[in-house]
């Protein structure tokens, strides 16, 4: 709220729809008045009262700020507290691949080019110590054909300096639901490559039973029409080892992206 009681919110955006939601925040498509663009603007649907609540609110805050730009990183803008609600306005997508899931499964090709692109997202926030921990499908953003990772919602530090709370349990390794917090990085591995595999397949990841667990103990059932290259690396990335999970950077410098990287830069000359 500024000084002179106006919501800085409703005076500086045009609230054009809401575009998503979660458990404790909605996410709306705006328009800036002084710049005449669009942005997300995300706020917390409930007030928070608590110090602890603000804390663990500016998380994601300070996790965006302190990473600055990526290409493949949903960009940060400006973040305030009003009414007791923190709003984060951020860089305006195109709609993430949850959209997908449901109508039809994606090409070998576009898995690459998801898995390539996060990839390097992964390598950049890991490289500056810090672990997202809520990689799927529903967080990897598209915008003009560039895929991008959002919601650092349950940002942490790698060096477990800082409370721990893990995303969705689909896209989560065992070892992290048995709170063993000593690879968080490859945690994020573990759930772009669970991510990848229900893109693939075309339909969600179970919640529960005998294909959940199965999962957790790496164990993917064949992907017909698919490379083996591929499943095997997928294969990889889920192994219930995080020890034996490739680092994002062992990730990009796979033989098989050679042909994702010629992919991206024909596109970026065409």
């Amino acid at each position: 709220m500024r000084s002179d009681g106006l919501s800085r919110y409703h005076t500086d955006f045009h609230e054009i729809q809401q575009i998503g939601t979660g458990n404790f925040s909605s996410v709306f498509k705006v328009l800036k008045r002084i710049d005449g663009c669009l942005y997300a603007v995300k706020h917390s649907t409930r007030q928070l009262h608590q110090d602890a609540e603000r804390r663990k609110a500016l998380m994601e805050v300070q996790a965006l700020a302190a990473l600055g730009y990526h290409e493949n990183i949903v960009g940060y803008y400006s973040s305030w507290f009003e009414n007791e609600q923190l709003y984060i306005q951020m860089e305006l997508c195109n709609g993430s691949l949850s959209i997908n899931r449901s109508s039809e499964s994606i090409t070998e090709g576009e898995a690459l080019q998801v898995l390539l692109q996060i990839a390097k997202a992964l390598k950049f926030i890991h490289e500056r110590g810090i672990a997202h921990l809520d990689v799927k499908p529903d967080n990897i953003y598209v915008k003009n054909g560039v895929y991008k990772l959002g919601d650092f919602g349950c940002a942490t530090l790698l060096d477990q300096s800082l409370p721990v709370e893990e995303g969705d349990a689909r896209y989560m390794p065992q070892e992290i639901l048995n709170e063993n917090y000593n690879y968080l990085d490859k945690v994020d591995i573990f759930s772009l490559g669970a991510s990848i595999y229900e893109l693939i397949r075309g339909s969600t990841l179970p919640q529960s039973g005998s294909q959940f667990f199965n999962l957790k103990e790496g164990k993917l059932p064949l992907l017909p029409g698919h490379s083996l290259q591929l499943q095997n690396l997928l294969k990889a990335m889920v192994c219930p080892d995080p020890i034996r999970r490739p680092s994002a950077k062992e990730l990009i410098e796979n033989p098989m992206f050679g042909k994702a990287q010629r992919s991206l830069i024909s596109q970026a000359k065409a």
